[in-house]
C-alpha cells in the first residue's frame, strides 16, 4: 500500500504506476554506460619513478645499454597504494623496455599489464583516459566516484562512445 501526501491528483486516473525503489542511495557522477571502456597499462613499482633532471616532471629511467640511462617523461594513470604499483601507458614505450631504479642498479622489464575501467576526458580538445570507480548502475547509466585521484570531476566533458576514440585523439566539441 502506498500512501500519497502530495500529488495524488496527478496519478488518480492511472490504473498502474511504475515505481522504482531506491534502497541504497549513492552520490557521484552520472555517466552513460557507452562512455566506459577498458585500457591496458604497464604495472611498474612506484619506486622506479623519478623527477626529471632540470624539471619537476615525473618520469622513468630507461636502460639503453650504455653507461647513461635515458630519462623519459611519463603520465601516471593510476597509483595503487595497496600494491605500490603505478599504471603507465604501454604506447609510450618500445617493446622489451627495461627500466632502471633511481640511485640503484636494480632493473625492471616492462611486461606485466593490467586493464583499468575508465572514460575519455576531452576538456582540452584531445582524449585523455581517466579511471572511474563504479558505485552503482542501472540499465543505461553508471554512478561513479567523483573527485578521486586520476579520475573525473564535476563538469568534465567525456566522450559519449568510449570505444570510438583512442588516447590523444583530437576531438571537436
Amino acid at each position: 500500500i502506498l500512501t500519497f501526501h502530495t500529488s495524488m491528483v496527478r496519478y488518480a486516473k492511472d490504473r498502474y504506476l511504475d515505481i522504482e525503489l531506491i534502497l541504497e542511495d549513492e552520490s557521484g557522477l552520472k555517466i552513460p554506460k557507452s562512455s566506459v571502456t577498458k585500457k591496458d597499462f604497464y604495472l611498474v613499482p612506484e619506486n622506479y619513478l623519478t623527477q626529471g633532471g632540470n624539471s619537476k616532471e615525473t618520469g622513468v629511467l630507461i636502460n639503453n645499454n650504455s653507461d647513461d640511462a635515458q630519462f623519459k617523461k611519463v603520465d601516471v594513470y593510476y597509483r595503487d597504494t595497496e600494491t605500490g604499483m603505478v599504471y603507465l601507458d604501454p604506447n609510450a614505450f618500445d617493446k622489451n623496455t627495461t627500466l632502471i631504479k633511481p640511485d640503484s642498479t636494480e632493473t625492471y622489464k616492462l611486461k606485466k599489464t593490467k586493464s583499468l575501467q575508465g572514460v575519455y576526458n576531452i576538456n582540452k580538445g584531445y582524449a585523455v583516459f581517466r579511471k572511474v570507480s563504479v558505485l552503482c548502475e542501472n540499465d543505461e547509466y553508471y554512478i561513479v566516484q567523483e573527485n578521486e585521484p586520476y579520475g573525473l570531476s564535476n563538469y568534465d566533458h567525456i566522450v559519449q562512445e568510449g570505444s570510438s576514440v583512442n588516447s590523444n585523439d583530437v576531438v571537436f566539441q
